[in-house]
């Protein structure tokens, strides 16, 4: 399956059943992908830029029933997609920002036009936010001067609930529509972050919250205490470096996306060292190809892909791997993590 061929297929689509159909394939070519040798981190684009194909044409679709919008606006994607990480056990994360204040015509034509994006992306295999935050929902579907007023209600208030809000949407990346309209609002969203060192402070002991185990499930220790026998890979792994990742580049004022980006920034700033960085970088290659591995077992198996991987289904080898990994993340935490962390809270 030709992946440049299946992203030309979704962007010609002239249904939404069309759009359902090729959706279908996303788990079989995770599954190609993964075993052709393909790393997470070309995996991560190659789903993700499918996601934006699958988004756009979902969206040229609602426009072509709707008619023309009433207004500019940038359908933005936030999460794995807005960092270019996904797998195809991604749910959605998205929002729509407006040029404008919106009348009860125009709010009910994003209402539709967002329901009909996200349910689509749904029936591709993108499932919806459990969370809700997704465009169709009223209260991430605002116009700019409304995001901005919430972005510095989170950053002047960061209570933790503010701060995990504020947290998902720096991941911003514009899908659809006016791109401008994102620009602004990161824009205004690093100066006041910049500028507020208990936002900053808020922000780093949110990051450090997570920390992988010291031991697998599976381990002697971890048999004694009847620890769970699954390991959920994204949650103690996979979050925690992404959250570290966010931290050191809003801390250096860099707003690229990506988790490794933002990891051979904080290097070029020196904020991490060489080292650090190096051994950081691949401990999040090793986790996140676990898990995409993990989830090609599941499909193979008739299963939906999951985060959930029974360690004792590794080899020796892949399970001294991840504890090298889990352990060097915990290292660079306890070091540079907490070094960001006092230096903000001073």
């Amino acid at each position: 399956m030709d992946v440049q061929t299946l992203i030309s297929q979704v962007k010609e689509a002239e249904t939404r059943h069309d759009l359902e159909q090729l959706g279908h394939r996303l788990p079989a070519l995770q599954i190609q992908l993964i075993r052709a040798g393909v790393n997470a981190d070309e995996l991560g684009h190659i789903i993700s830029d499918l996601a934006d194909a699958f988004t756009g044409r979902f969206i040229h679709l609602a426009e072509v029933s709707l008619g023309p919008a009433p207004m500019p606006y940038a359908w933005v994607a936030c999460g794995s997609q807005g960092r270019r990480e996904q797998t195809v056990h991604t749910d959605q994360d998205n929002a729509l920002i407006l040029s404008g204040p919106a009348d009860r015509g125009v709010s009910g034509y994003f209402d539709q036009l967002a329901e009909q994006v996200t349910t689509g992306l749904d029936a591709c295999g993108f499932v919806l936010c459990s969370g809700e935050v997704m465009a169709r929902n009223p209260k991430w579907r605002q116009p700019l001067d409304t995001w901005e007023s919430d972005f510095k209600q989170w950053i002047e208030q960061p209570e933790r609930k503010s701060v995990m809000l504020a947290q998902n949407f720096l991941d911003l990346r514009c899908i659809h529509g006016e791109a401008d309209l994102l620009e602004r609002l990161r824009r205004r969203i690093l100066a006041l972050t910049r500028h507020n060192a208990g936002f900053m402070a808020a922000l780093a002991v949110e990051a450090l919250h997570d920390r992988p185990p010291r031991r697998l499930p599976g381990d002697w220790l971890t048999v004694l205490t009847r620890q769970a026998p699954l390991l959920n890979i994204k949650r103690v792994g996979i979050l925690p470096i992404v959250s570290l990742a966010r931290l050191l580049a809003l801390a250096d004022g860099v707003m690229v996306l990506g988790t490794r980006e933002r990891l051979q920034a904080a290097v070029d700033s020196g904020r991490l060292s060489e080292a650090g960085g190096r051994d950081l970088t691949a401990a999040w290659d090793c986790i996140t190809l676990l898990r995409a591995q993990h989830q090609v077992r599941c499909l193979e198996q008739g299963r939906k892909a999951d985060n959930r991987v029974a360690v004792d289904t590794l080899s020796q080898e892949d399970r001294q791997r991840l504890r090298e990994a889990f352990k060097m993340v915990r290292i660079i935490q306890s070091t540079t993590g907490r070094r960001v962390a006092g230096f903000l809270l001073q």
